[in-house]
């Protein structure tokens, strides 16, 4: 393998690494080594916007089907194969089969049919806020978990009186993806939530109803239909990535308003400015840290041979904070950035976020709903950041609102 003269101590697959400074790691890395063997992760870890961006639209060299988080990395160092993991959707597949998934499955999630959902999701998002305690309260626990997870849970048809048990579900489906599950995240998958889904599936083939649970059954992917497991997959994946990505969006949200008063104050002052705050957002804090590949051929990249075979960490967090990218202002918060919007908070190319557009309505309705009641957000206890090396939220985010 190729050797660097830069070495780090760091270790991109440890949550340890990710609850210290790994911006300061990622700064260094593009400056010195953007392209980087790291021997005790067995990957190649991209810093580069530009770089990240060629990998991510290139699917023929850099493929998705065995590795496409880190966690797949840590599978295959280990001798294990993620194929074995089962059905994962339409993450783990590549062209020509990953566009014919998408297409049917994405035709659902396009800008313009999110934009018919709106009132669906401002009454989920309205009535969250509505509830919220007076004083002190955990912001996941009352808003950043449950405004996702209702939200798709009313869009697959979930019943409302289940909606308080499908929030928990979600953590633990997104745990299962992941590939952080424990036992007790398995049997609970296998013995509560696949026998539920597949209740619902059971019924919507005899009555069809206006929800996605309906669509997952009757759509058609090259002229034929999804089968129990892969209907099962993807209404999994829409209830635990639709809604942990946004989790973690609306967390960072809490987090830069409370930090940066300057900024606070322009939203609060111009509520238009509730689009350019959730792009800065998924800019500056980068809910999904990183996706992965692996190269099909040798591939030559500024001078270092990535191998057939070998994996390659696609960090999306130093993407959106690079200076080549980003300039001097790389590393502050500003919502003012006219170019904030081409940000890699969503990925790239074939594997862009299907659920990007909702994500995004989802963040401005909540927004929205702050400034019309309250002067700002204070995090005003003891915030846990979560331990993990993909998702940027907290797990505790105590905070009051200042209330007009």
């Amino acid at each position: 393998m190729t050797t660097t003269p830069f070495e780090t101590a760091a270790r991109f697959d440890s949550p340890d690494f990710y609850l210290g400074d790994p911006n300061a790691t990622f700064k260094e890395l593009r400056r010195v080594e953007p392209v980087y063997w790291s021997a005790a992760d067995e990957m190649w870890v991209i810093t580069k916007y530009d770089d990240i961006k060629a990998i991510s639209s290139d699917p023929e060299r850099f493929r998705s089907e065995r590795i496409a988080v880190l966690m797949d990395v840590i599978a295959k160092r280990k001798g294990e194969d993620p194929q074995n993991y089962g059905n994962r959707g339409v993450m783990f597949m590549d062209p020509p089969e990953h566009r014919s998934h998408r297409r049917a499955i994405g035709a659902h999630l396009t800008p313009g049919e999110v934009a018919k959902m709106e009132d669906r999701v401002r009454e989920v998002v309205k009535n969250v806020v509505d509830g919220l305690p007076d004083g002190e309260f955990d912001f996941i626990e009352h808003v950043a978990e449950p405004v996702p997870v209702q939200v798709f849970a009313q869009l697959l048809g979930i019943p409302e009186k289940d909606w308080s048990r499908v929030v928990g579900w979600a953590t633990t489906i997104a745990h299962v993806g992941s590939g952080a599950a424990s036992d007790d995240d398995m049997t609970l998958i296998y013995s509560e939530v696949a026998p539920f889904i597949m209740e619902l599936v059971a019924e919507r083939r005899e009555a069809p109803q206006n929800d996605f649970l309906t669509m997952l059954t009757t759509v058609l992917v090259d002229g034929q239909p999804l089968d129990e497991v892969q209907v099962l997959t993807y209404a999994l994946i829409l209830l635990a990535a639709g809604s942990e990505t946004t989790q973690s969006l609306i967390a960072g949200l809490a987090h830069c308003i409370d930090e940066f008063d300057d900024q606070r104050q322009l939203l609060f002052d111009d509520p238009s400015r509730s689009g350019d705050a959730v792009e800065e957002t998924m800019r500056f804090w980068t809910p999904v840290m990183s996706m992965a590949r692996q190269a099909a051929v040798d591939v030559e990249l500024r001078g270092k041979t990535i191998k057939a075979g070998d994996a390659v960490l696609l960090a999306y967090a130093s993407a959106n904070r690079d200076e080549e990218r980003w300039g001097p202002t790389a590393d502050e918060f500003d919502i003012t950035r006219r170019d904030a919007r081409t940000h890699l908070g969503f990925g790239i190319g074939e594997h862009f976020c299907m659920g990007a557009a909702l994500a995004r309505r989802e963040a401005r309705l909540l927004i929205d709903e702050l400034v019309e009641r309250t002067n700002g957000i204070r995090i005003t206890g003891e915030a846990q950041l979560r331990a993990s090396a993909l998702v940027h939220t907290y797990d505790r985010l105590p905070v009051t609102l200042d209330r007009r």
